[in-house]
């Protein structure tokens, strides 16, 4: 294992391929879940929790992609306790989603 961007750890999935795993936060709503990954300032949403997962998922590559297309570092996250202990996080829902390695990249 390796110590990936946003605070999560990268390993192997099970096709061998690199991934990183990010921590997101799921907010109920009237509609569904909203849902935020704070390490890297990304918000989206899904009619629930597998769909919003899914959803974040795919906002997390894309935002990886652009840092790598721009050449530029993916911020440090922070420590999930940090967030954890914020209290105007006190009510969300914490998970993790698994993202594959943009193509390229060099692990940190």
């Amino acid at each position: 294992m390796y110590r990936g961007a946003g605070g999560g750890y990268g390993e192997e999935n099970q096709t061998g391929d690199q991934v990183m795993r990010f921590l997101i936060m799921l907010e109920q709503t009237e509609t569904g879940f909203a849902v935020q990954a704070p390490d890297l300032a990304i918000a989206t949403y899904g009619e629930n929790i597998e769909a919003a997962k899914r959803a974040a998922g795919e906002a997390i590559r894309i935002n990886l992609e652009a840092y790598r297309e721009a050449g530029q570092q993916v911020p440090e996250g922070q420590s999930v306790s940090n967030h954890l202990e914020n209290p105007e996080f006190r009510d969300l829902l914490f998970a993790y989603v698994d993202v594959a390695e943009p193509q390229g990249r060099i692990a940190a």
